[in-house]
């Protein structure tokens, strides 16, 4: 039987892993690492699920170890400008995924590697950013997970070389939606839910500083549904930040995602019933959007987004991308609608949408229960919400 987490215990271990030992000072990463370690004891964890979060939470202090020795030795990194990014921030299964990966493919867009987010130490080469030695590992990670429930190809893309999602660099701050996904962990989700982490996005900033210190150059454009639950601290960080917004009835969404965290539930040994799965992503997500909806009383967080609705993504995708860039004032190339055009002909990732099959009444999901309580959310975007012809 392996031993039970404990914060001084994973924290030996970390020092231990990296002969480092000082963790900097508390930037807000410490509450929620504390209370993730108490979360996975509390659920009694079996002994597959125990192993898997102390190699990923110790893996994630031996990173903040190593950033605070670089910080040491490197105080350049942390005096860099990362500009203005361009982030997507719909909710999970909205067609953010598509929306993304068609503005990644602009020539002057820097987007995060998912392997880069997964493993974000050592600092990036740009010599060798298509052939680092992570991608091998989190390849070798992504394969064990589809080999335990393949299902997972229908709904998401697994290639690590593809663009990231910024939920997987909060892990290192421990604040991360990706926590309740991988782990189960009710008692850490019910505290992610309802509070506003401090200091996330000085984490968050540090890791872009990470990349392109000796990396490849580039506007940043970045993804998250995770940005919903604080745009006021995200502005904050990024007082010039773009923000794209996509649209989709959320009783549907609801039962997508939750189809898609079933999936990642069973590559990962947990045993969450699927009403369970459906309370949690009701109550996350209705907070997370109804707490967008208040910042956006302020003009100032609200002129910074662009809306958009699912079935427009899916219905004409280029176009799409062009309304946006013509939002923020950016140039849209003639090689980037190209490599849009390359891209809806000839990737996989293009063609999975529309196999993915999930209904609400699967995961205890009440339509009437969820519109009822995001009146706000239906009477303002209502007109976005249709499904595609």
């Amino acid at each position: 039987m392996t031993e039970p987490l404990s914060v001084a215990g994973l924290e030996t271990a970390a020092r231990d892993a990296t002969g480092l030992t000082d963790f900097g000072p508390d930037t807000g990463w410490r509450e929620g690492f504390e209370r993730l370690a108490a979360a996975v004891e509390a659920m009694g964890p079996n002994d597959q699920l125990r192993q898997l979060a102390t190699h990923n939470i110790v893996g994630q202090l031996s990173t903040r170890l190593r950033f605070v020795e670089d910080d040491r030795n490197h105080p350049e990194i942390a005096q860099q400008d990362v500009g203005d990014p361009l982030i997507v921030i719909g909710l999970p299964r909205t067609g953010t995924t598509i929306t993304y990966d068609l503005l990644c493919l602009d020539p002057e867009a820097r987007a995060p590697r998912e392997w880069e987010w997964y493993i974000p130490w050592p600092p990036t080469e740009a010599a060798t950013f298509d052939s680092d030695p992570r991608i091998a590992q989190v390849t070798a990670m992504y394969d064990n997970w589809l080999k335990h429930a393949p299902q997972l190809l229908d709904i998401q893309r697994f290639d690590c070389t593809q663009p990231g999602e910024c939920n997987h660099g909060m892990q290192y701050h421990f604040a991360s939606t990706n926590f309740p996904a991988e782990l189960g962990v009710p008692d850490y989700a019910d505290w992610l839910r309802t509070n506003e982490v401090p200091g996330q996005y000085i984490s968050h900033k540090r890791l872009l500083q990470n990349f392109q210190w000796k990396g490849p150059q580039g506007r940043w454009t970045l993804k998250s549904p995770q940005h919903l639950f604080d745009l006021p601290a995200l502005l904050e960080a990024y007082p010039g930040a773009m923000l794209v917004w996509t649209h989709r009835d959320p009783a549907l969404t609801f039962s997508s995602l939750s189809s898609f965290i079933a999936g990642f539930l069973a590559a990962f040994g947990g045993d969450k019933d699927k009403a369970a799965i459906g309370r949690d992503v009701v109550e996350t997500w209705i907070t997370g959007m109804n707490r967008a909806l208040s910042a956006r009383a302020d003009p100032r967080i609200d002129e910074r987004i662009i809306d958009l609705a699912h079935k427009d993504v899916v219905a004409d995708p280029k176009g799409t991308i062009r309304r946006i860039y013509d939002r923020f004032g950016l140039r849209f190339s003639d090689e980037h609608a190209a490599r849009i055009d390359r891209f809806l002909t000839d990737n996989p990732a293009a063609k999975r949408m529309g196999k993915h099959k999930h209904t609400p009444e699967q995961y205890g999901i009440d339509v009437a229960e969820v519109r009822a309580r995001m009146t706000e959310y239906y009477d303002r975007f209502g007109h976005l919400l249709e499904r595609p012809s």
